[in-house]
């Protein structure tokens, strides 16, 4: 006759749901400790990840007021050199253009003109808006250069 592995016969499924359970328990134990931990993570990563984002979107502002400072100077000269040559239509020129595209974008704007008979530069600079409350945008300056036109015999 056959042996059996236990003097009982085999075990009631009542114990080895106890032998099942108790692995089940040291498992959920370990894991209990973990227990929050993405939550701890996240509240430390997010601020991280959101002041890098802020800065990424400062700095496109930036250079978004340096394109429109750059197009202010450059339409400020191509007016300027024209004949007459005028340094104060070249200034009005550029306020002209700044005041058409840059509203809120370039604060504390200043267009400088100068001229001498064989070329016009007109400079742009300002400071771009700023998302951090309490701190000012970033400087932007601008230069343009052109020779003054002059008629041909």
């Amino acid at each position: 006759m056959a042996r059996s592995a236990s003097p009982h016969g085999p075990a009631p499924p009542s114990r080895l749901g106890h032998v099942y359970g108790r692995r089940a328990g040291v498992v959920r134990r370990r894991l209990s400790g973990e227990r929050g931990a993405a939550s701890v993570e996240l509240a430390v990563t997010f601020p991280v990840v959101l002041l890098l984002v802020m800065t990424l979107i400062q700095a496109a502002l930036w250079f978004h007021a340096r394109s429109i400072a750059l197009g202010a100077a450059q339409e400020g000269a191509r007016e300027g050199r024209v004949q007459p040559a005028s340094t104060a239509r070249a200034g009005t020129a550029a306020e002209g253009f700044l005041d058409q595209t840059a509203s809120d974008l370039l604060t504390g704007r200043d267009v400088t003109v100068a001229g001498s008979p064989s070329s016009i530069e007109v400079t742009v600079s300002g400071t771009s808006i700023s998302l951090f409350p309490g701190l000012s945008g970033w400087s932007v300056t601008q230069r343009a250069v052109g020779p003054v036109e002059r008629p041909a015999p």
